[in-house]
């Protein structure tokens, strides 16, 4: 057996399409069986012609004809080889790389098993700075509505934009660990979703993989909250509660490296009450518990860590706050 040879296989089954939509803030809607349908990524797409069979992980544009799977998916995307593909997907989620057996110098080029390709993994590169700011008005009927007063939309420099790329949304500044604003996330709040839209953009390009919501602020603390999104953080920060977020409901091996080396030893899993986050709740507590101690706190049905009423969520999170 020889180490570093990768399983193109195996890491295609060991990812899901749905983490990999996930990964670049791609939020596709159900139509029919096994099927997702939105915007293709690749084109100048103004009517949905992107579909992903999430059964059999394959995409196809009837647009412009890109088609393939999960590894072609982030080949395109990543503009790179699918090698290099496949050690991304590797490395973003964890799905390791399995010993498989080199071909024997003694069978014929017809019975030489596929060859394997072996390489290290490359280091992802980072989100680059931005060298720009957003005017944003802290002040919006929206924030309003989701209990978040001027003060504390301008602690975290939320605001609403009126132009550019996150115009008519609530613009999100999001920094990497050091501090240093790396994007903005903006959340439409300016009635009806035009067709086509999602209700949470990321910049184009910008890996959140390689981010954890808030972690700037927290970094140092030994107790943190896990959640899947920005006003989650927000909810628990008015609490007295240190939180950071996914941006949606995967964990990366950086993300849980970010998490090691800031410092963390109690994790509380707060992910919301639907079944998408308990099911990713339940997969990400085993893996966690080999780094932290862990423990799991279920919201009610329906509900995630900004809609649950606050008295409920103060008592779940008795444990969290040193109380239990």
């Amino acid at each position: 057996m020889k180490k570093g040879w990768v399983d193109f296989k195996h890491i295609k089954e060991s990812v899901t399409f749905e983490q990999v939509l996930d990964r670049y803030g791609l939020q596709l809607k159900p139509a029919k069986g096994k099927e997702l349908l939105g915007l293709c990524p690749f084109h100048e797409d103004t009517k949905p012609s992107f579909r992903v069979n999430t059964e059999k992980r394959v995409f196809h544009c009837f647009g412009c004809g890109a088609k393939g799977n999960v590894l072609d998916f982030v080949a395109r995307k990543e503009n790179v080889p699918i090698k290099k593909a496949a050690l991304l997907v590797s490395e973003w989620f964890g799905t390791g790389e399995r010993e498989i057996e080199a071909p024997s110098a003694n069978l014929r080029p017809t019975e030489a098993p596929k060859r394997a390709e072996t390489s290290h993994i490359e280091p992802i590169e980072p989100n680059k700075p931005l060298t720009f700011t957003l005017k944003l008005k802290p002040e919006h009927p929206y924030l309003g509505q989701r209990g978040i007063e001027p003060e504390l939309a301008q602690h975290f420099g939320i605001g609403f934009c009126d132009r550019g790329l996150m115009r008519d949304r609530v613009a999100i500044p999001i920094h990497d660990v050091d501090g240093q604003l790396v994007a903005y996330a903006g959340r439409w709040v300016s009635g009806k979703l035009p067709e086509g839209e999602e209700k949470y953009k990321l910049p184009p390009g910008f890996k959140k993989s390689l981010v954890l919501y808030n972690l700037n602020r927290v970094k140092g603390k030994s107790r943190l909250v896990l959640v899947e999104g920005f006003f989650s953080v927000l909810r628990l920060h008015k609490l007295g509660i240190d939180a950071v977020a996914l941006m949606g409901r995967t964990l990366s091996v950086e993300q849980e490296k970010l998490l090691v080396e800031s410092g963390v030893r109690y994790l509380t899993l707060l992910l919301d009450g639907d079944p998408p986050g308990r099911q990713a709740q339940a997969e990400l507590l085993p893996r966690l518990a080999n780094k932290f101690h862990v423990l799991s706190v279920e919201l009610p049905e329906g509900t995630d860590p900004d809609t649950v009423e606050e008295s409920a969520l103060m008592d779940l999170l008795a444990t969290e706050r040193g109380e239990l």
